[in-house]
């Protein structure tokens, strides 16, 4: 009797759950799918050799995964960006703040009360200076800072880190050469052109007046 053997791939379900789809945009259900490298007898699969590979399957779209998306939590990755987002507002303001080689009181006062409005929260004296004091010690330089805590942002938050630094640079009553420098490297960082970043401070300007 002659045996007719041999190897194919063949995709079974290993297990199921629920997870978020990025496709979808909500939770639903996923098939955890593997795909074996099975030994043959007259084309019927009767033996495991090895795994090949496997992956995630949402069961609305059909869409496949890697297996760590079911490790994947929007809510948090928002909660984590958020908290980074500020992170970087915070050093933005304490590096304009150092920029003109002079610790100005109003600029101090100036970043507590924008951290205020945008979290309300209050950042205490002590935590002000201790940013300053990171600030001026931290091995990281402008450019690093900007690439480590704003990868992600849209147009809208670029223009907010603008402003933000912007409204700091003016707190003692002017802006001086190395303010306008720091700007400038903010908008170029971002892509943003000249004419832009002077529509930025327009804006800046005219939201300070409302706000007196």
């Amino acid at each position: 009797m002659f045996f007719i053997a041999g190897t194919r791939g063949v995709t079974t379900t290993a297990s199921k759950g629920e997870f978020f789809c990025p496709e979808c945009n909500v939770r639903t259900n996923y098939h955890h799918n593997q795909v074996h490298q099975k030994a043959t007898v007259f084309f019927i699969p009767v033996l495991n050799l090895k795994l090949l590979g496997e992956y995630i399957e949402c069961q609305n779209c059909s869409n496949t995964y890697k297996m760590e998306i079911v490790d994947y939590d929007p809510e948090q990755e928002r909660e984590e960006f958020e908290a980074l987002y500020l992170t970087g507002i915070k050093k933005v303001m304490a590096m304009m703040i150092l920029a003109d080689g002079k610790i100005d009181e109003k600029e101090k006062r100036m970043m507590k009360d924008i951290y205020q409005k945008m979290t309300n929260s209050e950042l205490s004296d002590s935590d002000i200076e201790k940013e300053i004091e990171n600030s001026k010690t931290t091995i990281f330089g402008l450019e690093d800072l900007l690439t480590e805590v704003f990868p992600q942002l849209n147009e809208s938050g670029r223009e907010t880190i603008i402003k933000v630094a912007y409204w700091v640079s003016i707190a003692d009553g002017k802006v001086d050469k190395e303010e306008q420098q720091l700007l400038i490297k903010l908008a170029k960082h971002f892509q943003i052109s000249n004419a832009h970043l002077k529509g930025i401070i327009s804006e800046a300007n005219e939201l300070s007046s409302k706000n007196e």
